[in-house]
């Protein structure tokens, strides 16, 4: 049974904690804001840390960010949308020559992950990550154009079309970095995605790459999850990064599988543009 270890009030509604069998789950209204799997532990980074997930993301579409730093491995990246903190860990442990800045505008989801995800503390006290609680737009008004890939994931839930209005912060983002990786919602096949796709366009940052962790063949009964990518000529190969190699763990094995699936089944802007024309 999965044991409830946080239930807070939040900014945009309740924030949980959630450990499940394999996984710390972090929630915002019930919904997945992203996991960490619970073995390995917290303790093959720094045997000192208290119990908690360790490196290993669980959650399939944060896999992408490993996309957007494995040509930075030296880099300095934005994250806009902290979570729980999955994703950044991940990036950090992978990435040891990274610096990252996550900027979170809820402070109750910033003090859970804090509490919650041992290696967020820990990498801030290394100095490689730094947090900010702010509004995205704010922080980039101030941040300027400082980092080589910025990822934009602030979706609450499935419904993140409102941000397809939200030209300033598209903006924004777009000029922050020359790669941008954007997390939306929305169907192909009925155009739901091609609205934004012209928004990047007009911002100066075309989308050149769309990711999904589920193959565009396969009916959803759900919004389908994208990560969309600017700046990026071509996608990386599924042989030029493995994930967690070497990292031993009972579901490590799926997390690369997983991983080598969102690799491989990148659909170019192009495509996503003709099938849109197919509703």
């Amino acid at each position: 049974m999965p044991t409830v270890r946080l239930e807070r009030a939040g900014l945009f509604g309740p924030v949980g904690v959630v450990d499940t069998a394999d996984a710390r789950r972090f929630t915002i209204r019930g919904v997945l804001q992203g996991a960490s799997l619970l073995d390995p532990s917290a303790s093959i980074v720094d045997p000192s840390l208290p119990a908690g997930p360790g490196p290993v993301i669980e959650t399939r579409y944060q896999l992408a960010w490993f996309l957007a730093a494995q040509r930075h491995r030296t880099g300095r990246g934005l994250m806009l949308g902290l979570g729980g903190g999955c994703g950044a860990v991940g990036i950090l442990h992978q990435f040891p020559g990274m610096q990252i800045d996550a900027v979170e505008a809820d402070p109750a989801m910033t003090a859970m992950a804090r509490e919650f995800h041992p290696l967020v503390s820990h990498y801030e006290n290394a100095g490689r990550l730094r947090l900010h609680v702010a509004d995205a737009v704010d922080y980039l008004d101030q941040a300027g154009s400082a980092f080589d890939f910025a990822i934009a994931d602030l979706a609450v839930d499935g419904d993140s079309l409102g941000f397809l209005d939200s030209a300033p912060l598209i903006q924004a983002v777009a000029g922050a970095a020359p790669q941008v990786w954007f997390r939306v919602f929305g169907s192909l096949q009925d155009g739901e995605i091609r609205p934004f796709l012209e928004k990047f366009d007009q911002a100066g940052a075309p989308i050149d790459w769309l990711f999904s962790p589920v193959s565009v063949a396969v009916h959803l009964p759900r919004t389908r999850d994208w990560i969309l990518a600017a700046g990026l000529t071509r996608p990386p190969g599924p042989d030029e990064f493995e994930p967690y190699g070497g990292v031993r763990g009972a579901k490590v094995a799926a997390v690369q599988e997983a991983y080598w699936k969102l690799v491989t089944r990148a659909v170019s802007a192009r495509d996503a543009v003709d099938l849109g024309r197919l509703a």
